[in-house]
């Protein structure tokens, strides 16, 4: 019988149901409008990318959604600068940092779990 993997389930799944937990939540928020399209676009490539764990798809979706967390980081501190930001804006800050941690997982995830797969094979 097979053992739980944490570090695999932490690499591989965590970050993309993450991402599918907020587009999820973004999408049962709002109206439809082509940015919900779009969502929907990227989250049908996020549940695609849990099941084929294709390098490249999860190396380009998290580079997006590292560059929004980046765009976001500014916003956020152009209205700390500005004094527009509440408390409320405390929460948002721990947000963005998660979307950088979960996007960096994205990342180098399946890098280093194609390379475990390559040592076992051998």
């Amino acid at each position: 019988m097979k053992t739980l993997d944490l570090k695999k389930i932490f690499r591989l799944y965590l970050p993309s149901l993450a991402f599918i937990g907020v587009f999820v939540t973004y999408a049962i928020a709002s109206n439809m409008t082509l940015v919900n399209i779009v969502a929907v676009i990227i989250a049908l490539i996020i549940i695609a990318n849990l099941f084929l764990k294709n390098v490249l798809i999860s190396r380009i979706l998290g580079t997006i959604f590292l560059l929004g967390s980046f765009y976001m980081m500014l916003a956020l501190i152009d209205d700390i600068v500005d004094r527009r930001a509440t408390i409320e804006y405390l929460y948002g800050f721990f947000m963005i940092l998660f979307s950088i941690a979960m996007s960096l997982l994205l990342i180098i995830g399946y890098n280093k779990q194609h390379k475990e797969e390559i040592i076992e094979q051998l």
